[in-house]
């Protein structure tokens, strides 16, 4: 009997490594929105969300509106805490024109509560990041491509450097000036500082201080097509080490807000449009969010139970290399993924 049931279920199986099609992994991020097509005068609601890509949705994670939990400036998370750098526009009547106050934000990502909003002087204009900041989890150190102002708020030039946020006034480091104005930049996981060109082209930044010669090296990867399609509005990137790939939320000259999943493979270089943002949102500081295995043994593809689905993933590992549910593939924890953890699971299956 127990060998027609060990048949039963390989025969399943195989069939289903042709027929079912496994619970794809979808990532989910954490951003700030800072506008949207439903948004009137008196209802505005920026604020930090999170955007489900498998249901196309964004929840408002906190109540009412609060401008600063979307710094315009730039933001990162890390150690528990948001940290970045909002300015907005006020009349200033002794100049008899507009000019932008700044303030260094931060909030607690348990309660969202504001932990710090400290106004900095007007000789700290040059806070405003141009593509928003990156987080290098290598070094643990932030990083933004900042623009420089004269004292009419003109810009001269952008220049990388790295950020600490660690005081009341951030203090910044520069590393040189970037010649090429990009559009978001997002650290991988072994990092290496990619961006978003605003010629629609993908590059690789060096971080390293070039002394003398004052520009960094930046090194094309490969062009996504955009050609001059990329509009100056808010555009934010972020990295997902499950899936090896960038996801980009951009504004494009039509005024419409997509959101690509970008291939920064050499030879390969692409960016695929996934969808228009939801409500037209206007997306900053995205970042990925860690999503909670289902703790169930042998629960692959984390569904919440154990099937032939779950075998249908290891094998796509085995025999295709698909690393799409690598992270709970170990089923019985031994450090490898292999034929022993497709047994283990028949073993459940059969319940044993």
């Amino acid at each position: 009997m127990k060998t027609f049931k060990t048949l039963w279920v390989a025969l399943t199986v195989i069939a289903s490594c042709f027929s079912a099609q496994a619970k794809e992994y979808q990532p989910k991020f954490l951003c700030g929105v800072v506008k949207a097509d439903s948004w009137t005068d008196g209802n505005n609601m920026e604020g930090i969300y999170e955007f489900d890509l498998a249901s196309a949705t964004l929840t408002k994670l906190t109540e009412g509106r609060d401008v600063y939990q979307a710094p315009l400036g730039g933001a990162v998370y890390e150690d528990g805490l948001m940290k970045g750098i909002h300015f907005k526009t006020v009349w200033d009547d002794f100049e008899q024109t507009n000019t932008y106050v700044l303030y260094h934000v931060q909030y607690d990502m348990t309660t969202w509560e504001r932990t710090k909003a400290y106004a900095l002087s007007t000789m700290d204009r040059n806070y405003i990041s141009s593509c928003g900041l990156a987080h290098d989890p290598v070094t643990g150190k932030n990083y933004g491509i900042f623009y420089n102002f004269n004292m009419s708020w003109e810009v001269v030039n952008r220049k990388l450097a790295a950020i600490d946020f660690s005081t009341n006034t951030p203090i910044r480091t520069i590393i040189g000036t970037a010649s090429i104005p990009m559009a978001a930049i997002a650290f991988n996981d072994q990092g290496i500082l990619y961006g978003v060109g605003q010629d629609g082209w993908l590059y690789a930044i060096s971080t390293a201080n070039p002394g003398a010669i004052g520009e960094i090296e930046v090194f094309p990867m490969g062009d996504m097509g955009f050609e001059d399609n990329i509009s100056t509005n808010p555009s934010t990137m972020t990295y997902d080490k499950r899936t090896g790939k960038f996801y980009w939320a951009v504004v494009l000259n039509d005024q419409k807000s997509y959101i690509y999943e970008i291939n920064p493979t050499i030879g390969q270089v692409s960016a695929t449009q996934l969808m228009q943002l939801p409500d037209n949102s206007w997306l900053v500081n995205m970042e990925v969010i860690e999503q909670q295995e289902s703790g169930v043994v042998g629960d692959v593809n984390c569904d919440g139970e154990v099937t032939t689905i779950d075998i249908t993933c290891l094998y796509n590992y085995l025999l295709n290399g698909d690393e799409t549910f690598i992270d709970t593939s170990d089923v019985d924890g031994d450090g490898f993924i292999n034929s022993v953890d497709i047994t283990v699971i028949y073993n459940i299956l059969l319940g044993d």
